[in-house]
């Protein structure tokens, strides 16, 4: 399920406007950036393991997703709302070292 839903995001293309942006006090563009990095790294390595830097950056990219959410439209909110959902799933699967 997750390297479906991350080879699906991974296809979508970043919500138009908000490069740069801040919302909610978070720069939307980082987020993304930072948590594309972890995820990444993550289903590249294929051995379930996360060192607690990216563990950490991605609970925090949790909190961060949720806090922005109510105030995007809908294409963004399918986008960011996807990618919560596999940070979510990263953290829950993966053991940290």
């Amino acid at each position: 399920m997750l390297n479906e839903l991350w080879y699906e995001h991974s296809k979508m293309v970043f919500p138009k406007g908000l490069g740069g942006k801040e919302i909610n006090g978070v720069c939307v563009t980082t987020l993304d950036a930072k948590v594309a990095r972890c995820i990444a790294s993550y289903i590249k390595s294929g051995n379930c393991q996360l060192t607690i830097s990216h563990y950490q950056l991605l609970e925090a990219s949790k909190a961060n997703l949720e806090s922005i959410l109510r105030y995007l439209d809908a294409e963004s909110l399918e986008y960011f709302r996807r990618l919560q959902k596999i940070c979510s799933l990263v953290t829950a699967e993966a053991s940290v070292t």
